[in-house]
């Protein structure tokens, strides 16, 4: 696949991204004004209940559904009929999902909280995971579609009307009005999206059918059940961190790690919504093409770290004065978490691409016990250092299985793909890795020396990312002709890259 063709995909759906960033960032201040660390902290246990809860009304549906659906494209009977099954499933485990947490509320109240006083908005949780179930079968048709163009479209207006309708419920109610923010965004996006997929061929020439419903559920939640699994854990981790800071520091301190945690999300998210999106059926489509494929890989991961590693760079550098600039002074305990957490996504950065060959090969069992073991990693040090560290033990867990994860998926793909990095893809990684341990090093003596040190290498290492990619794209193209001219003219000229 072409290398120009990933650099498209990628920075179309890198750019609704960054609109989701600042939608982010103006939604978090707003917030951070108004109901404070504790606020925060209720909003990011009530979206972690929900985001697990998705997870396990989903049962890898959507990961699988997506698969089938790229696998099946030349075919518009099999397309059609995936989708009707997808379409069932989010009807049935929507009404099963809002039942189940009616009738639980009390009980996941108080093992988050540690008493019933919210189980109220537990309960209306059921309607948010239910929504948010209907909306990413939805997308996750459109991504097997490779319609990128709408999967941005739908991310973007559903964060926008969201946020506006949340943050008027929260200006009118207070804390009060948090529950409205978590239920508004995934109401939009499930209305946009079935605006998109209803204009799609076939939307209406397959009839759901009894025996169809049956024989495909299991097919795609069989499939899917190791996804499922590896999610939960992924959503279960985060809460479980949660429930344990409440309980042992407090609600304000809940929110300080809400806030590092979302920024890590909302800087990342971006190359990981980008990959589920386009380079996942990508790289399904040409799984039997192994010299393809790990081309594809190697793309993506030197793509990945020449979009992400230059924020995360300049993120890590001045996260001393961004945080309280996105939220307040109250929030500096964050900085410190949040610098090991933008240390460890360099890494995650590195192993998404990999990460995801084993879900194009439908080795759902492969991807479940690596994720199991960064999860662990990442449980179990934040567990034993909270108590002697304090929250920094959050982000040195989560920096240390990163690490870990990076070096397992690289194993297994290397032991049972054959997969090898080119050296262009192994230069990068390490230059990026070596600049974010010496800005991280830099912050345990001085802010300043932390600033300077990694703005100067988010420059530097950014520059010489966007040259390579632009030689890499070649001369092709208005684009490609002024990169080649500007790089000409500054006396740096591009080299011819194959």
């Amino acid at each position: 696949m072409p290398f120009r063709s990933l650099v498209k995909s990628t920075l179309l759906l890198g750019s609704s991204s960054v609109a989701n960033t600042l939608i982010g960032i103006l939604r978090v201040k707003i917030l951070a004004l108004i109901v404070g660390p504790a606020g925060l902290g209720l909003l990011g246990a009530l979206s972690a209940i929900a985001s697990l809860g998705t997870t396990v009304a989903a049962l890898g549906s959507d990961t699988s559904g997506t698969r089938r659906i790229a696998l099946s494209r030349d075919n518009e009977a099999a397309v059609a009929r995936v989708r009707a099954v997808l379409l069932a499933i989010a009807v049935i485990h929507g009404l099963v999902t809002v039942a189940v947490f009616y009738l639980g509320r009390a009980q996941i109240a108080h093992w988050v909280f540690g008493s019933d006083a919210y189980a109220d908005e537990v309960a209306l949780l059921g309607i948010a995971v239910a929504l948010s179930l209907i909306a990413g079968l939805q997308i996750a048709q459109l991504q097997g579609l490779g319609q990128a163009g709408a999967v941005a479209r739908v991310s973007v207006l559903s964060s926008l009307i969201g946020t506006a309708f949340g943050l008027l419920a929260v200006w009118e109610w207070g804390i009060g009005g948090i529950i409205v923010l978590v239920l508004a965004q995934p109401a939009i996006a499930a209305l946009v999206a079935y605006g998109y997929t209803t204009r799609l061929s076939g939307s209406q020439s397959t009839a759901l059918r009894a025996r169809w419903i049956a024989t495909d559920w299991l097919g795609i939640v069989g499939q899917g059940g190791a996804y499922m699994l590896s999610y939960v854990m992924l959503a279960l981790v985060p809460l479980a961190i949660r429930a344990l800071v409440i309980r042992e520091i407090g609600m304000e301190a809940a929110g300080h790690f809400h806030a590092s945690w979302t920024m890590s999300v909302i800087y990342v998210g971006f190359l990981l919504n980008a990959m589920s999106a386009d380079y996942f059926p990508r790289l399904t489509a040409l799984i039997d093409d192994r010299r393809a494929a790990i081309s594809l890989i190697n793309d993506q991961v030197q793509l990945g770290l020449a979009i992400g590693g230059p924020i995360l760079l300049f993120m890590l550098a001045a996260a001393p004065w961004i945080v309280p600039l996105l939220y307040s002074r109250e929030f500096l305990p964050a900085v410190e978490i949040f610098q090991w957490q933008a240390l460890g996504n360099l890494m995650k950065i590195a192993g998404w691409p990999v990460a995801f060959l084993s879900m194009a090969r439908g080795r759902s069992g492969q991807f479940f016990l690596i994720e199991f073991a960064w999860c662990s990693l990442f449980f179990v040090i934040a567990w034993i250092g909270l108590a002697p560290l304090g929250l920094v033990a959050v982000g040195i867990g989560f920096a240390a299985g990163c690490i870990v994860y990076f070096v397992l998926q690289w194993a297994v793909a290397t032991a049972t793909y054959g997969f090898r990095w080119e050296r262009q893809t192994v230069s990068t990684m390490l230059a990026y890795l070596f600049a974010g341990l010496l800005t991280l090093l830099a912050a345990q003596h001085s802010h300043w020396w932390q600033l300077a040190i990694g703005t100067a290498f988010a420059i530097g290492l950014g520059l010489v990312s966007v040259r390579f990619i632009c030689a890499k794209i070649g001369d092709e193209g208005r684009i490609g002709r002024i990169a080649h001219r500007v790089f000409q003219r500054i006396g740096w000229p591009l080299p011819l890259v194959t």
